[in-house]
């Protein structure tokens, strides 16, 4: 269900009718975070405290699209507002695919318990809880904006998507299924490849 105004209303009369964006499936990263992370803490005691959880292992298969993270190849340098369960993410890591090409994809999101849920109302008692290790949709807001770089060869084509993770968390594992924003749903993405 849409929570645009709809196009008859008087706000858009002079403007061009816009539809919403199609979302089309790429891949479901699925990968596990080292145990113990790393807190920095919150420089000058301001309240926003920088956590590393190193990224140990992973998969990512779709369409089109297979392989493994790399061990040791990316992190999450997250940052969170002290005593509210609300992150900044921003974790960046390498994937080998099946035939042997290389990917980096960095991830900028957010992680906050949803408006009126269990989850923040325990998090409004206790604030210092230990998150839950599985979280799913209806406990969080958990989104991220994902960059995908390829170089030359068969994944060219991901160096132009625009492409958004609606994510959760399983016993510690963390699930992705990442899409693709398209106005042209059913084509496939076309190579990004600069010209003399």
């Amino acid at each position: 269900m849409s929570h645009l105004p709809s196009p008859g209303n008087n706000l858009f009369a002079d403007s061009p009718q816009m539809r919403q964006p199609y979302l089309s499936f790429l891949y479901r990263l699925e990968c596990d975070i080292a145990k113990e992370e790393i807190n920095i803490g919150a420089p000058h005691d301001a309240g926003v405290i920088r956590s590393i959880a190193n990224i140990v292992r992973g998969s990512v298969k779709g369409p089109g699209i297979e392989g493994s993270v790399l061990p040791l190849g990316g992190a999450d340098w997250a940052t969170i507002v002290k005593g509210t369960h609300s992150m900044t993410l921003d974790a960046r890591y390498s994937v080998r695919t099946s035939d042997n090409h290389h990917l980096y994809i960095r991830a900028h999101g957010l992680y906050r318990p949803g408006p009126g849920t269990e989850y923040a109302k325990q998090v409004e008692t206790d604030p210092e809880m230990i998150p839950p290790p599985t979280i799913s949709q209806d406990d969080v807001e958990f989104f991220s904006h994902l960059r995908v770089e390829a170089g030359p060869g068969p994944y060219n084509w991901l160096n132009g998507l625009v492409c958004i993770g609606v994510m959760s968390c399983v016993k510690d594992r963390i699930w992705i299924d990442a899409y693709h924003l398209t106005n042209f749903p059913g084509s496939k993405p076309e190579n990004v490849i600069a010209k003399a």
